[in-house]
Parts: structure tokens; sequence; C-alpha cells
């Protein structure tokens, strides 16, 4: 089964998106046959942000579940929020 991560970013990017994203590309790579990344980046991101009640960006939707909201968390930090969805 593949883990679906959506990860949100604003457009254009604050330091702490931008590391979110660099952070999902990172775990992309790592678990690449059994991790779906989906970045939402700025207006595209629209429906999916309101479709999940987000408040602020970044974040971290795993599984249709929000995990990470307002800060771009450490590695263990994610890789413990991936566990916990099923990776």
């Amino acid at each position: 089964m593949t883990v679906k991560m959506e990860v949100f970013s604003g457009d254009p990017p604050c330091p702490g998106c931008l590391a979110i994203l660099a952070l999902a590309d990172e775990f992309a790579r790592k678990y690449k046959d059994k991790l779906e990344v989906i970045k939402l980046i700025g207006e595209e991101a629209t429906a999916k942000f309101e479709q999940y009640k987000l408040a602020c960006v970044p974040t971290i939707v795993i599984n249709e579940k929000i995990r990470i909201e307002g800060i771009c968390p450490s590695r263990t930090t994610l890789g413990n929020a991936l566990r916990e969805g099923g990776l």
C-alpha cells in the first residue's frame, strides 16, 4: 500500500514552506516505491486547503489526516507521522 502525503505551501513560499518542500523531496527519494508526495502550492491548493479546513501553511496531510500544520517538522517528527500513517 502506498502512503499519500500532501504538502501544502504558500506562493511565494516562506522559509518554513521551502524547508518542508525540501524535506518532502528527501522522504520521496527515500521511500520512492512506498510514498506518493503531492505538492499543493499557492492558489492551486485552495480547494484542497478548504476541504481539509486548514488554517495555515506549511501543512502535511498523510492519508487524508492532518498530521502537521503551521511548522516545518524535524526529520524525526515527519518520519513518526509517516509511520503512524502506515509507512
